[in-house]
């Protein structure tokens, strides 16, 4: 008798569950038709980009506007500093404002992206973009050694990739991505389950990456 009750338990958890994807896949198919419609276009947010986007100079991929239907999603980034040792490295946060207005910040990160500088102090930059609402859409570029470019993006499944000089990341697997330039034309790396908690210090973050004892064997093995 109680297996049976167990039997039915797994089996109601598992349609609940396949019932909420399948809510959120039916929401995203009905987004990504919404923005091929006419009637649905936030015309005036798709006027503003055009003039906007005349003087854009987003790297790696050019930005040009296209339309899309009214929507409510704040997007941030967020560039840090940190030091091991007498060894510097550079990061930035991406994600979404979940406080739901550009004056109340409760901020939700949804991938970091780090590089180890070495010797150099740097401050690695990069866009966010709402407009492939629900995705987050991300991007960049910087010059440590060799030149690295990075697009990536967060789907609200938890789910999405973020690819560095051709190599991909899931996501899905961490959400801390560390790059460790070489000196020839190569890189090594990192990917860790930590991220930012919601509205946390980035200090506190911080903390908590260093004590990765295979941050150390990285740094050695790049500065052979």
């Amino acid at each position: 008798m109680k297996s049976k009750l167990y039997i039915l338990a797994f089996l109601s958890l598992f349609l609940s569950l396949n019932s909420s994807a399948q809510t959120v896949l039916d929401s995203l198919k009905a987004k990504a038709i919404n923005n091929q419609n006419p009637s649905k276009w936030n015309k005036e947010l798709f006027e503003k980009d055009k003039k906007w986007l005349k003087s854009s100079k987003e790297k790696p991929l050019s930005a040009l506007a296209f339309p899309v239907e009214k929507y409510d999603y704040y997007v941030f980034n967020n560039p840090f500093n940190f030091k091991i040792g007498d060894q510097n490295f550079s990061g930035i946060t991406f994600g979404e404002n979940i406080g739901g207005k550009e004056s109340k910040f409760i901020l939700k990160s949804e991938v970091t992206l780090i590089f180890y500088t070495r010797d150099k102090q740097a401050q690695l930059e990069g866009d966010v973009s709402s407009r492939n609402y629900p995705y987050l859409y991300v991007q960049g570029q910087t010059k440590i050694g060799n030149q690295f470019d990075f697009v990536g993006i967060k789907s609200p499944e938890n789910a999405g990739y973020l690819i560095v000089n051709q190599k991909s990341f899931d996501l899905r697997f961490g959400e801390t991505i560390i790059i460790f330039p070489n000196k020839d034309n190569s890189f090594y790396y990192l990917q860790l389950q930590e991220k930012p908690m919601v509205n946390e210090q980035i200090e506190k973050y911080v903390k908590r990456v260093v004590t990765d004892q295979r941050i150390l064997e990285m740094m050695k093995l790049s500065n052979q």
